[in-house]
């Protein structure tokens, strides 16, 4: 069995909604393909099998994907900011549970939240688990340009932890943006040096300690976590003060990381040092080289028990009915 734990989708509604504004985001019809303009040098064009799911499956059955749980693509609807961000995420949750309604054997879902207020964004959330039947959160890397430990959205990991349900963290517009945007498309870097702070404010922030039974999921084999953990653990001493945190990568070795990887050599690096529990499979698909994730998994050089634990063994465990 495999469990793709990082499957787009996108609708045409929301691509129509964002259609009629002026600045970022916004979206624009050319050539008869929407494209998102979600910020300086972050566009992203709507590709058929992210809002169609009968092309979806079709791709799922190619590879032998039984099960992909879709997560909104960006611009995520915190974008927009106050009332605007919270009526767009429920519209947006929405559209998934009508998307994946005929298939729920196979198509799960992630909630996805607008914060402009987060007491609704709470209620949001609850409705998502209650009564839509998803089966985790989605958060984006920054929210508005809000790093993901600030103090507002403690209430937010207070409520994921009680529920015991997974938090999955995808890439948006980037915080820093000084030469991220211009010549290197935002995807390739950007996007993982995103990933990356936010994963490392959240540990040194003590986010990761206080909810430490909070399952939380990295994209892209990690980002750069995996390369950096042993970097931080030896120079914060140095260069964090007195009261820095004594070896974050603790903390960080509790995170799980998705199988997003386009070479054997990054997968196999992410798996020695966060171990077969650690990691999930997942495709980014409909975007890159989705397909290539599979192959990488069964020629990792591990057990036939760590690789089902990796296909789909952990996907069961963190993301119940």
């Amino acid at each position: 069995m495999r469990i793709d734990v990082h499957s787009h989708f996108m609708s045409p509604k929301l691509a129509r909604r964002l259609e009629r504004r002026s600045r970022f985001p916004y979206s624009r019809l050319v050539d008869g393909t929407y494209h998102f303009y979600c910020g300086p040098g972050t566009t992203v064009s709507m590709m058929p099998a992210i809002s169609d799911m009968a092309r979806k499956l079709e791709d799922m059955d190619r590879r032998g994907i039984d099960v992909a749980i879709l997560s909104l693509s960006v611009p995520g609807p915190e974008r927009l900011g106050g009332k605007q961000a919270d009526l767009v995420a429920r519209e947006a949750n929405d559209l998934l549970a009508e998307l994946i309604a005929d298939q729920t054997d196979r198509l799960w879902g992630y909630a996805t939240l607008g914060f402009g207020d987060i007491d609704a964004s709470l209620k949001e959330l609850d409705r998502c688990f209650s009564t839509l039947g998803f089966r985790g959160l989605q958060l984006f890397s920054n929210i508005n340009g809000e790093p993901l430990d600030a103090p507002r959205f403690r209430p937010l990991y207070a409520r994921m932890a009680e529920l015991g349900r997974p938090i999955f963290i995808h890439p948006t517009v980037p915080l820093n943006q000084n030469y991220l945007t211009d010549l290197i498309p935002v995807p390739v870097l950007a996007f993982i040096v995103d990933t990356t702070l936010a994963a490392m404010r959240l540990a040194l922030s003590g986010v990761l300690a206080e909810y430490e039974n909070l399952p939380i999921i990295i994209p892209h084999v990690g980002a750069t976590l995996p390369y950096l953990m042993a970097r931080l653990d030896a120079m914060l001493p140095f260069f964090g003060g007195p009261d820095a945190m004594k070896e974050p990568s603790r903390y960080l070795k509790r995170l799980y990381m998705d199988t997003v990887a386009y070479r054997p050599e990054p997968l196999q690096w992410c798996f020695s040092l966060m171990g077969a529990s650690q990691l999930l499979f997942g495709t980014d698909h409909p975007y890159a080289r989705w397909d290539l994730p599979g192959g990488l998994i069964e020629g990792l050089p591990c057990s036939d028990h760590e690789r089902e634990q990796i296909f789909h063994g952990n996907a069961e465990r963190l993301f119940r009915p």
